[in-house]
């Protein structure tokens, strides 16, 4: 069989709304690879809500709640991203600009946004050896519409989040409707990147010095673990 290298564009469009879009590549041709592959495109003031990429062996158990989400994120424009890393409670802002590159480890929950005046363009890619669909990213939405924490009692989400009232708690899960992606109204503050994680969890590509450089015929970058050890 020949070698397909022709370019392939994502397929499946699995959420498409004001705040902007998210698309991703079909799992029948990355099954075999097992990588998978998506397309995120944020408006001016779009917001994609609060995800948590979920290890292998939690998959089975938010089964009723899976989308597509990415490993690795490459972005192609400019915004600014919030991680929560797994054994971490503190939430790191990070501004992000054209061809930049960062990981998201498993078990990290992340939020995206775009503060700018065009569009904030994010290609994913990562393995998906251990996913629940080969080919596609398994994750949870943790707030908004479809949101995890929907399922659990106004009872129980007061007691985790150590809230005064059952009230306070239905205010916490409920008065977020949107679903994926919303767009946030003008005149609400988000939180500021923290420049002390920058340059440990960015890798900037632009500035990053060549492997292959031929004057007048171009320039080869390479990123590996040893050049982005997070």
């Amino acid at each position: 069989m020949d070698l397909d290298l022709s370019p392939r564009f994502p397929q499946k469009t699995l959420f498409e709304g004001e705040g902007g879009s998210y698309k991703a590549w079909s799992s029948s041709e990355l099954a075999e690879l097992k990588v998978g592959g998506g397309n995120l495109v944020l408006q001016p003031r779009g917001f994609a809500l609060p995800i948590m990429q979920i290890p292998p062996k939690l998959v089975m158990f938010f089964k009723a709640s899976l989308h597509t989400s990415p490993v690795h994120e490459i972005v192609s424009t400019e915004g600014i991203v919030g991680v929560v890393l797994p054994n971490s409670a503190k939430d790191v802002v990070l501004k992000l600009k054209k061809v930049d590159v960062i990981r998201v480890p498993l078990g990290t929950l992340s939020w995206w946004y775009n503060n700018g005046d065009s569009e904030f363009v994010m290609v994913f890619s990562g393995e998906t050896p251990k996913s629940y669909v080969s080919g596609e990213f398994t994750y949870f939405l943790l707030s908004g519409g479809q949101g995890v924490m929907a399922g659990f009692s106004s009872e129980f989400t007061s007691q985790a989040y150590n809230l005064k009232n059952q009230e306070e708690a239905n205010k916490l899960v409920k008065s977020q409707t949107g679903v994926l992606i919303m767009k946030i109204k003008e005149g609400i503050i988000m939180p500021q990147p923290h420049k002390d994680f920058q340059d440990k969890m960015v890798y900037k590509i632009d500035a990053a010095s060549a492997d292959v450089e031929v004057q007048k015929g171009g320039v080869f970058k390479t990123l590996t673990s040893s050049k982005l050890p997070f």
